[in-house]
């Protein structure tokens, strides 16, 4: 994913960081980096499948 500067810099995002997509309706989805379901993503014991590209 690539983002503009801005952006970056506006989310507090560095090159690197990790997103969750994570469903918010039928219809759409919201990226994560940080807050509380990232904590409870880190501290989970089943598997959480990763996309990385190419």
């Amino acid at each position: 994913m690539t983002l503009p500067d801005k952006a970056m810099a506006y989310l507090a995002l560095s090159i690197g960081d990790t997103l969750m997509c994570i469903k918010s309706s039928d219809i759409a989805f919201t990226m994560g980096a940080k807050g509380p379901l990232m904590e409870r993503a880190a501290n989970y014991r089943g598997e959480i499948r990763e996309y990385r590209a190419p």
